[in-house]
């Protein structure tokens, strides 16, 4: 298999690497981290942070508890449940 390759003007990716990804393909860059997925991972990604969120902001408008909170309910029953042993 060949080897990406820094160039002079970019980074050299061999067609061998993207053999899997089918039809057109999405490139970004991110600091220094080059994306390269297929559209359809692509929308799939974008729903999937979309419905994360969804649920977030749910959670956050009904007053559902928060990590913090869980902790010290869990801490609590099993202080109680230790004391019975």
């Amino acid at each position: 298999m060949s080897k990406l390759r820094p160039t002079k003007e970019g980074l050299l990716i061999p067609s061998s690497l993207l053999k899997g990804l089918t039809g057109p393909v999405s490139v970004r860059r991110e600091g220094n981290v080059l994306f390269i997925e297929s559209e359809r991972r692509r929308t799939a990604r974008r729903r999937a942070a979309r419905m994360v969120r969804r649920l977030r902001q749910a959670a956050k408008e009904s007053g559902a508890s928060t990590p913090a909170t869980i902790a010290r309910e869990v801490a609590a029953v099993r202080r109680k449940r230790a004391g019975r042993r």
